[in-house]
């Protein structure tokens, strides 16, 4: 099976109720192809020659797809923008700020490719099942493209006061979404890490040498050194954590509601550091937990049970809830809430037909509806994992 083949085969419009009406805020529409959200947003701020905090959006949204979303702009110029990746829309003005906050959900049109027909009558057998009682709601790949070769995540060392090895994580570890540039740039840190100046000499100017540039000059103060890494990044670090540690707590529901069972719509996917057990419910197989906490120390009011439920996922980490905080620096910190274990989608409909780009395959089109936060390529590994390989390729980066 091969997913996102062409951006084409991955559209995603993002849904809000904003409206515009008036106030300091420009409201747009950033439509963009094979495009991250960053990059395009940078693009635009040094074109219009913005403040990176007068811009403001929901969410990322894939790269190599076709996608639209809604942007603000502080004092934003009250025109459109085109680039060859992106338009910009002008839309009106608006209040306040967007955030994720005003996101209702996404609407998804996914074409699935290289399907043998016993593919096929799988997507057809399991649809009845996920548009009647929904699928787990793991968060993907998406989310730890941040995690390296060690299988290590920054903010797990970051949690344990171990600013060097997190440092070095974050600057040095090799990650398979790096390009050459990246590679060869952290290659000079794993081989020289500790020579400073070396490094400094070796290094093309950018943020990660001006880190060691501040420890040329003090050596052994790894804590400040990681306090310099981007702000945004350093965040980004702590959902990638959060998100695997909620991840294994949702697994354990499913192996102790009894649901992990050896019928063919039950099976397992790799994501981020471990396998997850995946089944297809229906009305009479569900859990009695709905809902569980991002976990955290800042988690309120938990139960024993479900305070176990935490520390039994943290365990593979070393720590447990109570050290699943950050003393320094203190201006990220662990989300707060809640997150439903099972997801149905709305207005799940699919065809399959002759796939014109694979000969001899067939080719599956969906269109569907999720609330903000879940995974499109999670509901698609719901389709389609077979328990003997559940492998679905993708073209350009992970599903």
């Amino acid at each position: 099976m091969k997913l996102k083949c062409v951006p084409e085969d991955f559209v995603v419009t993002e849904v809000s109720d904003r409206q515009p009406d008036s106030g300091a805020f420009g409201l747009y529409q950033l439509k963009k192809t094979s495009s991250g959200t960053l990059e395009a947003l940078q693009t635009l701020q040094r074109s219009w020659n913005l403040s990176p905090k007068s811009l403001n959006h929901g969410g990322l949204k894939d790269r190599h797809a076709v996608t639209s979303q809604f942007v603000t702009i502080r004092n934003g110029p009250r025109s459109d923008f085109t680039h060859e990746l992106f338009s910009l829309t002008y839309l009106g003005q608006t209040e306040t700020a967007f955030g994720a906050a005003d996101i209702v959900g996404n609407q998804f049109e996914v074409v699935v490719r290289s399907l043998s027909d016993a593919d096929c009558l799988r997507i057809q057998t399991r649809s009845p099942l996920i548009r009647a009682a929904g699928f787990p709601n793991y968060f993907d790949e998406q989310r730890f493209g941040s995690l390296g070769a060690s299988q290590e995540f920054i903010a797990a060392r970051w949690c344990r006061k171990d600013y060097e090895r997190a440092l070095w994580l974050a600057l040095a570890e090799h990650n398979r979404h790096d390009n050459g540039t990246e590679r060869a740039q952290k290659k000079i840190l794993r081989d020289r890490w500790g020579e400073w100046e070396e490094c400094k000499q070796q290094l093309d100017r950018s943020h990660r040498r001006s880190i060691v540039t501040y420890l040329v000059d003090h050596p052994a103060k790894f804590r400040k050194a990681f306090a310099l890494l981007n702000e945004g990044l350093r965040g980004l670090y702590l959902s990638a954590f959060q998100s695997a540690v909620w991840n294994r707590m949702l697994a354990q529901v499913i192996h102790a509601d009894n649901q992990f069972s050896s019928d063919a719509h039950d099976f397992s996917v790799e994501v981020g550091d471990c396998m997850l057990p995946f089944q297809v419910m229906n009305d009479e197989k569900t859990s009695h937990l709905t809902e569980l906490p991002l976990p955290s120390a800042r988690c309120k009011g938990l139960d024993d049970d479900m305070r176990s439920r935490c520390n039994e996922a943290l365990s593979h980490y070393e720590i447990t809830l109570d050290q699943m905080k950050l003393s320094f620096p203190r201006d990220r910190w662990f989300s707060r809430g809640l997150r439903r274990t099972l997801i149905v989608p709305a207005d799940l409909q699919l065809t399959d037909a002759v796939d014109e780009r694979y000969q001899g395959r067939r080719k599956a089109s969906l269109s569907f509806s999720l609330p903000r936060g879940c995974y499109a390529t999670m509901l698609i590994k719901a389709l389609t994992a077979r328990q003997d390989d559940q492998a679905t390729e993708v073209e350009g980066e992970s599903a």
